[in-house]
């Protein structure tokens, strides 16, 4: 039998970038993929990969963990280079989480790291009459992608085109969007799964033009059959006869027109949503729904969803998917606009918190238009809080934990007969918590909470303007195509504040500080440069009110502010000016940004009904969350090696960067305190903190006294594993 004249090659990553040396067909379109193209990669990647990962395991353990397919890509021959005619966008992702994860394992400092770092670069780049020829040639993108692989700083040019500005702009996020684990803990065994055991398919084409082809066909001819259509089959199949066919086809398509073609994936999402929300019990159901919803509903239609009878299938289509699918719609459109009622549901979007599975929980297709609003209310406004809090006290480095964690809440909810009933399930488990915003007291910017900051300071902002009579501007504020940004009021210029924090850790830790931030328009911003506070605050009092709360006037000539906000709230004592800015300026600040935290975020205002004193605990996490959480986002933590004694409590940790040393110690919780008084349940966000850096290892960074040597976190992980002193331990 002759051969295919057109072939179809697997991949793996490796082989891909060790054989190829790609270039963009001219009529490629440019490098578009905005962040959520990019999170929803690499977090397949890191779902697939901490699924088989544990901390025990080797590098050579990867080759048996499973792998996993990332789909067809079209090139043709070109002399020595390979055209991609389709998947740009991936291979070109790809090609930037290789770099990133090059620079993780630098900034680790492992020898035993070398030929990881070896294993990266050479397929990064090659070398091209002496100069540097990275693996998608392309010259307007050199410059941008040098300063990448070198970690320098670099100011994007005026004329950089979209591709190059997309570029850079994602670079700047992988960081944070990749799980804790995998950035430290898991690393090399990551960076050899993503080479050897993630593939593609190549379909070489002859040329150009059968490239285009090729293209064109996969993706605009021979329509199969996508889930929907699947499942469409089956509930039909089980429900109709030659009556009720014709009807339960027609409501089928109320219901996907209801749905629109318009937003990607809407049906996907809300069958993902619907049967999460009312029927999956664990985590492990939920991904196995995600996988394959229409194969989750045959496998348990019975048992699971009480789908027995042609009439319980006609009643599933016509009552709960036909209804429920315009509440889904209604939904979607609060992520988009600010619906008055529904703000925490565009606030939770913003914050990329995957809310719709807990707000379909809660719902029933018989509820009234008032009835779901308010059950959607309530439980939007709880993720919110819950977020804000876990963010203030630095327990909130990826949106996903928030699921994870949360989770157990969706059957409780399911279970609610009313919205009496989710008010007191929502209130016991406000006001019985672990975390409040105490937090706030320490809380500042780094390099890897810049999104949580800004939406902190513009929900504060927010609040002091509407309850001073002017409109609601969230929507702009959150905006990231809005000209806002987070404005530091000190400048920085250490030897102004040397006198008072003696050392740039200090400084640049209280620079940092929530209480030392406002949220002003970019081009307000830019232009006040190194200007000290003394001339910054006159410029500050046409500006919002959280800003203009700092010169004397705002208290003076501002009856709506000072009535509004100060005298309804009682906030005299911390809302007041002040002439000079220096370290006690920021405390009294960070103490008025926690009052308003716990004003705009009380659970009462919030519509939850506090508990009684008999109110029975919250029901405890069930053990496939727990599992599954930990898998996600590592199982070795400083506190667990406090537990089993690898640490003692009080230990001092030392970090050296550039000629300084830093100073922290292990707390009773087994987090992380710094000198200046933050806290930290990770080794790197507290690295990160001290430094400055963008992305550090703080697990290499951070050192410990042992026998008189200073011995990194790093060890003393290995050599507990090693002993296996961490069997049995959570």
């Amino acid at each position: 039998m002759p051969d295919s004249p057109i072939r179809g090659d697997g991949f793996t990553i490796h082989s891909l970038f060790g054989q190829f040396q790609f270039r963009l067909d001219p009529y490629q379109r440019e490098y578009s993929w905005g962040r959520k193209d990019v999170k929803a990669l690499i977090d397949d990647l890191a779902r697939h990969f901490t699924e088989d990962w544990s901390p025990r395991h080797e590098r050579r353990d990867v080759a048996d963990y499973r792998p996993y397919f990332l789909g067809p890509f079209v090139y043709y021959r070109d002399k020595e280079y390979a055209a991609l005619v389709d998947g740009q966008q991936r291979i070109t992702t790809l090609h930037l989480l290789l770099m990133h994860l090059r620079r993780l394992a630098l900034s680790a400092d492992r020898p035993e790291y070398r030929n990881d770092i070896a294993a990266l670069e050479r397929l990064i780049a090659g070398v091209t009459f002496g100069d540097r020829a990275y693996a998608i040639q392309d010259d307007k993108r050199t410059v941008v992608l040098d300063m990448i692989y070198e970690d320098k700083p670099f100011a994007l040019p005026a004329d950089a085109g979209p591709s190059v500005a997309n570029l850079y702009e994602r670079s700047q996020e992988i960081d944070s969007l990749l799980p804790e684990a995998i950035r430290d803990e898991a690393l090399p065994l990551f960076i050899h799964w993503l080479l050897n055991r993630v593939c593609l398919v190549g379909i070489n084409a002859n040329d150009r033009r059968q490239g285009w082809e090729i293209f064109e066909t996969m993706n605009d001819r021979g329509m199969q059959l996508g889930p929907a259509d699947l499942l469409k089959s089956f509930l039909l199949r089980k429900a109709g006869n030659r009556d009720n066919l014709p009807r339960l086809g027609d409501a089928w398509s109320t219901m996907l027109t209801t749905l629109g073609t318009r937003i990607p994936q809407v049906a996907t999402r809300f069958f993902q949503a619907l049967l999460i929300g009312q029927y999956a019990e664990n985590v492990d159901e939920a991904d196995d729904i995600i996988v394959s919803f229409h194969g989750w509903v045959q496998e348990h239609h019975q048992r699971r969803l009480g789908l027995a009878n042609p009439p319980d299938f006609a009643r599933f289509i016509e009552r709960n998917l036909v209804r429920l699918s315009s509440r889904f719609v209604t939904l979607h459109h609060a992520t988009q606009v600010l619906e008055p009622g529904l703000e925490a549901i565009f606030y939770n979007s913003r914050n990329e918190i995957d809310q719709m599975p807990f707000l379909l929980a809660v719902l029933r297709p018989d509820d009234s238009d008032a009835q779901f609003r308010d059950k959607a209310r309530l439980v939007a406004n709880y993720l919110d809080l819950v977020f804000v809090r876990r963010a203030v006290n630095n327990k909130m480095r990826k949106s996903e934990e928030l699921y994870l964690d949360t989770f157990p809440l969706i059957p409780e909810l399911r279970r609610a007969a009313d919205l009496d009933e989710i008010s007191k399930s929502l209130g016991r488990r406000s006001f019985e918590t672990d975390v409040d915003f105490t937090g706030v007291k320490q809380y500042g910017l780094r390099p890897d909470n810049h999104s949580q900051v800004r939406y902190l300071l513009a929900r504060l902002t927010s609040f002091v303007e509407v309850e001073s009579g002017r409109p609601n501007e969230i929507f702009r504020y959150l905006d990231m195509k809005e000209p806002f940004e987070v404005e530091h009021v000190w400048a920085d210029k250490f030897d102004r504040h040397q006198p008072e924090v003696k050392t740039e850790a200090v400084f640049r830790v209280q620079r940092n500080r929530l209480g030392a931030l406002l949220l002003l328009r970019k081009s307000h911003n830019a232009s006040y440069q190194d200007a000290p506070f003394e001339q910054k605050v006159e410029w500050y009092r046409g500006q919002n009110h959280l800003a203009a709360s700092l010169h004397e006037a705002t208290h003076q000539r501002n009856k709506p502010f000072t009535d509004g906000v100060v005298k309804r709230y009682q906030l005299g004592k911390l809302f007041h000016p002040v002439r000079r800015f220096d370290m006690a300026a920021i405390e009294l600040r960070q103490q008025l940004y926690e009052r308003l935290c716990e004003i705009i975020w009380d659970p009462k205002r919030l519509g939850f009904t506090p508990p009684s004193t008999t109110t029975v605990p919250a029901p405890p996490v069930p053990v496939a969350t727990a599992r599954r959480t930990r898998a996600h986002y590592g199982g070795v933590t400083v506190a667990r090696l406090l537990k089993i004694g690898a640490f003692g409590v009080a230990e001092e940790l030392i970090l050296t960067y550039k000629g300084n040393q830093y100073r922290a110690s292990i707390n009773n919780d087994g987090q992380i305190e710094l000198e200046s008084g933050e806290i930290f349940d990770s080794p790197s966000p507290a690295a990160i903190t001290v430094t400055g850096k963008s992305t550090m290892n703080g697990w290499s960074a951070w050192k410990v006294n042992r026998e008189g040597k200073a011995v990194p976190l790093f060890d003393v992980r290995a050599d507990a594993l090693a002993r296996g002193l961490l069997e049995g331990t959570a």
